[in-house]
């Protein structure tokens, strides 16, 4: 006979693994399944993997655990939040704010500054910050659309394209009026002039002024480190320090968000050489823009849309419409951008994941419909 504690307990770790883990398990079994399928190609997964990425996290992900840890941020929310009185405020002030940092830091390290901030809010207040993080993933994704460093697969396609700093931002800015303009609506519409709710008695953390001090320093030197092209040494410098003074850190960290990125690398780009897509994609025509701007976000939403603008580009030299569709098919599922996985994993409750979905989903199908009436009808 079973003992049905122990048929209990390790139901019960099957399901919290499941709970904490359930968007890297299907991509981990895909890659299983690439495995049997494809064998001799595991010795070139190294290669797929983009590690001056994994890299980039790697110091942005330790940095930002120790600024949350160190629960000084929340200090400032209450002042904040006076200063904004309604929900709908508060979220045009972050949207702003998230939209603006990621033309120039880029829309994952714009994340990685602002979330933290959001969350913080909690402790203030009693409103939810879910949608609110929801729409920063949103303003991110749009902000970033407009300049050649503001997301990963706009510095690919720079290169490819040929233009100038500035010619990308020209080429760029129609796409980032209609999709900032849809984004302003959408906060208008689902965010109500609702006053903002605080606690009786916020709650109280003790706040670690030295480690966030000396957190804040590091984050912007190690982005400093990546402009510069210097994040290895800068990412060795920053483990040593937390290693030798605040060890719990890396115990906080959340290292299955790298470990999924690791992941996610290898699947996308073995599924990109897979002969039935390979055959699909040739069936549109790609020398024609609306064609190649339809593919490029549809594809996003199953590949990503930094692989998908890598993909598109062995298909077409039509780089306008390609980076109109990959900067488009960030939103809707999550998969389509790796910025909207780091945002969602800040939370610790999958409710906010089936929540993104029911506002990034109309986001890309209004943006893609108007996109594609505008430009290309």
């Amino acid at each position: 006979m079973h003992n049905p504690s122990l048929y209990g307990d390790w139901k019960s770790h099957v399901l919290a693994l499941w709970e904490k883990n359930f968007i890297f398990l299907p991509f981990l079994l895909l890659l299983v399944l690439f495995m049997v399928l494809a064998p001799e190609k595991i010795v070139d997964w190294p290669e797929f993997v983009g590690w001056h990425t994994i890299l980039n996290l790697t110091g942005l992900l330790l940095v930002v655990t120790a600024i949350k840890e160190s629960a000084f941020v929340g200090q400032f929310s209450k002042r904040l939040l006076t200063k904004t009185k309604t929900e709908r405020s508060l979220a045009f002030a972050l949207v702003a704010l998230s939209g603006i940092l990621s033309m120039f830091l880029t829309n994952d390290i714009a994340l990685f500054i602002t979330i933290p901030l959001t969350l913080s809010f909690r402790d203030v207040m009693k409103n939810d910050v879910k949608k609110l993080i929801i729409f920063q993933t949103l303003a991110v994704n749009t902000g970033s659309a407009l300049t050649p460093v503001g997301n990963p697969q706009n510095l690919f396609l720079w290169h490819q394209w040929g233009v100038s700093f500035f010619g990308f931002i020209e080429k760029m800015f129609p796409l980032f009026i209609v999709m900032f303009l849809v984004l302003a609506i959408f906060v208008g519409i689902f965010f109500p002039k609702k006053p903002l709710s605080f606690h009786d008695r916020p709650r109280k953390n003790s706040v670690n002024t030295r480690l966030f001090a000396v957190s804040v320093i590091l984050l912007f030197g190690f982005i400093a480190s990546i402009e510069l092209g210097w994040a290895f040494p800068a990412l060795i410098a920053i483990a040593v320090l937390y290693l030798l003074f605040y060890r719990e850190i890396f115990i906080k960290t959340d290292w299955m968000l790298l470990l999924l990125f690791v992941v996610m690398f290898i699947d996308f780009h073995l599924l990109g050489h897979v002969p039935l897509v390979i055959r699909f994609v040739n069936h549109f025509n790609m020398a024609h823009p609306a064609d190649s701007f339809v593919s490029s976000a549809l594809f996003s939403q199953v590949m990503s849309n930094v692989p998908a603008a890598i993909f598109m580009s062995k298909f077409s030299t039509q780089w306008q419409a390609i980076a109109y569709g990959v900067n488009v098919g960030g939103n809707g599922l999550v998969l389509a951008s790796l910025a909207n996985i780091i945002a969602l994993r800040f939370v610790k409750r999958r409710s906010i994941w089936i929540d993104f979905h029911k506002y990034s989903i109309l986001y890309l199908v209004v943006t893609m419909v108007l996109v594609y009436l505008i430009f290309y009808l």
